[in-house]
């Protein structure tokens, strides 16, 4: 397996795509803007002139660390994003996108961290190989997003299922004679 530097592989446009504030996002639009934010997509904009079209890239956040595959057109959001196109003609964004989600960039605060992702050295195999670890990520990433839900699903089944068998604590509907166990130093 070969190893790429990082700048041997991806170039910065970030210089290409068109900022919108914060006060002019929608929560509904024509158009997405990606920011630096955990959430896949900050919000919506009715904007057509300056939109990014040159995708698939990788979006990462210069203060936050977080790494994004975006493969529609879109605009910017916040200071602080870092929009990277591969050098290579032949790249797998997706792999490019999870390479870089695995790779170690130290945590330093607020501060920007571009300078640490332009040191890193990358795994770089041939397509063939790029493509069959995409397949796999891609799989066990939507494995974690259904057990993800299956969770969330259960914690709400468990918190109704409570309320159903000893009512709700605070009203006490049911006169249930609640001890506090610290308070009277029962273990």
């Amino acid at each position: 397996m070969e190893y790429k530097k990082f700048t041997a592989l991806f170039t910065d446009v970030t210089k290409i795509g068109t900022k919108i504030p914060k006060d002019e996002y929608l929560t509904t639009g024509k158009n997405i803007i990606i920011d630096q934010g955990k959430d896949s997509i900050a919000g919506y904009t009715d904007r057509q002139k300056g939109i990014f079209e040159e995708v698939p890239v990788i979006v990462f956040g210069d203060h936050t660390r977080i790494v994004k595959y975006i493969d529609k057109p879109f605009f910017l959001g916040a200071d602080g994003v870092k929009v990277l196109k591969s050098k290579e003609k032949e790249s797998n964004y997706k792999y490019l996108y999870y390479a870089l989600k695995a790779a170690h960039i130290p945590n330093t605060g607020y501060n920007r961290h571009f300078k640490w992702l332009k040191q890193i050295n990358m795994n770089y195999p041939d397509l063939n190989e790029q493509k069959n670890i995409v397949d796999i990520l891609d799989s066990l990433t939507r494995i974690i997003k259904v057990r993800q839900k299956e969770l969330a699903f259960f914690d709400k089944l468990i918190k109704a299922r409570f309320v159903e068998m000893f009512g709700d604590p605070i009203s006490n509907k049911k006169s249930l004679n609640f001890k506090n166990k610290l308070a009277t130093g029962l273990k």
